[in-house]
């Protein structure tokens, strides 16, 4: 499973780091998280979670992605 923040250091953002975990492996779970409205519209069958959220929260989507 991935989990990452929608904005990352680099060339490569969440978003676009999803697009190509979806690419390369279709079946790999994905959760992204932001603490800013999201501006850009999330591949296919990614799960996003605004901060804050609590570690619970994080495990039951974890498992909800996982199923």
């Amino acid at each position: 499973m991935i989990f990452a923040d929608i904005r990352l250091p680099g060339v490569m953002d969440g978003i676009d780091l999803a697009r190509e975990v979806r690419m390369r492996w279709p079946f790999l779970p994905v959760i992204l998280t932001s603490g800013h409205p999201r501006d850009d519209q999330l591949p296919p069958r990614v799960d996003f979670m605004p901060k804050p959220w609590q570690p619970l929260n994080l495990l039951v989507a974890a498992k909800q992605a996982c199923l």
